[in-house]
């Protein structure tokens, strides 16, 4: 029996209809800060622009749209129960990672304030987000977390990761044990529950294999400016991708960037990898994965099956793309970066199908 989303489907779908169109960013191209406050009064983001205190507006804009996006998370979820409810838990279960990393990034010192970076949905949220953020050091940190996820076994992976960096102080490889042991649990239930997880399988393998990719593209570049020859922990490439890890061995291998391309050509990332050949340039592929990733997501509204967890990925999705790019015309305006550049990096939800 199929997990049962069609009412949860349903209210996603109304609420489309809610979603910043093409016409609404190009509204919002050259705003100031409060300007995007002011326009924003007239949308969905309304309440959250209200709640949202402090007298530096940019930091106001930031607080709204992380608001806002947990809210529309939080309620999507309460839409569905049972099967569907677990299958939606599993989407959503990228901000518990994303949330587990901020706050070891921010207690070893890595980053600012995790405050601002955490996405309140799922299980880290307030009054435990700040007690944890409160904690005097990442030792403390770990231990709050690991009592406190409903999920044992990342509890498990958590303490012995930690474990191993007392000994090391290596938090690369910290980070790289939490995301390995949450891929590798959330690739093996996606493939026991059958049909009804196809599209987050695939999703999961996609980001997998584009993950491998980057590492795989980084390594060539230090072994070419003279690093050591022998790869790095932090080089390592994740199993339960669709791609064979031998495939990426081989691109590490290849004597140019246009072997690199013609052995990767069944992989599906030929444009964004031509272009990474022309250039060189590293960040710009990434970015050119993720918007590519976003965009493919947020089209299963259309593309994907109406009654599946297509429609709670597209709907994850363009809400994503919303905060990345009401976030971006913030930073844009406080930076004095011009309309044209903006308007490059935006991703624009009418611009594919």
């Amino acid at each position: 029996m199929r997990a049962d989303l069609s009412y949860g489907n349903t209210r996603l779908r109304a609420r489309r209809g809610e979603l910043l169109r093409d016409a609404d960013y190009e509204r919002l191209l050259g705003e100031d800060v409060d300007g995007l406050l002011g326009a924003l009064e007239d949308t969905p983001y309304a309440p959250d622009v209200a709640a949202a205190r402090g007298d530096d507006g940019l930091r106001r804009l930031h607080q709204a749209i992380g608001t806002h996006l947990s809210r529309s998370l939080e309620e999507m979820r309460s839409f569905y129960t049972d099967r569907a409810r677990r299958l939606v838990d599993v989407l959503l279960s990228h901000f518990d990672l994303h949330n587990v990393l901020a706050v070891l990034r921010a207690k070893a010192g890595t980053q600012g304030p995790a405050d601002d970076a955490l996405i309140r949905v799922g299980w880290l949220v307030e009054p435990l987000a700040g007690e944890t953020l409160g904690q005097n050091e990442l030792a403390g940190a770990v231990d709050l977390l690991a009592r406190s996820t409903p999920d044992r076994e990342q509890a498990g992976a958590l303490r012995a990761a930690f474990g191993e960096y007392e000994v090391t102080e290596d938090l690369a490889a910290l980070e790289r044990a939490v995301v390995t042991d949450h891929l590798a649990r959330t690739v093996a239930g996606l493939r026991a529950a059958g049909p009804d997880a196809a599209t987050l399988l695939w999703f999961e393998r996609r980001a997998i294999d584009e993950r491998n990719l980057l590492v795989v593209l980084r390594l060539r570049d230090a072994l070419a400016s003279g690093a050591e020859t022998e790869p790095p922990p932090s080089a390592t490439r994740l199993p339960g991708g669709s791609i064979p890890l031998a495939v990426f061995e081989r691109a590490l291998e290849a004597p140019t960037p246009a072997a690199v391309v013609g052995g990767l050509a069944e992989a599906g990332w030929q444009p964004p990898l031509q272009r990474w050949a022309a250039s060189g340039d590293l960040t710009a592929l990434e970015r050119d994965l993720e918007r590519r990733c976003i965009a493919d997501a947020a089209a299963l509204f259309v593309t994907g099956d109406p009654l599946a967890i297509d429609v709670p990925v597209a709907f994850t999705a363009a809400k994503q793309t919303e905060a990345r790019n009401l976030r971006l015309l913030g930073e844009a305006s406080v930076r004095g970066i011009d309309a044209e550049s903006v308007r490059r990096e935006l991703l624009w939800p009418e611009a594919r199908p």
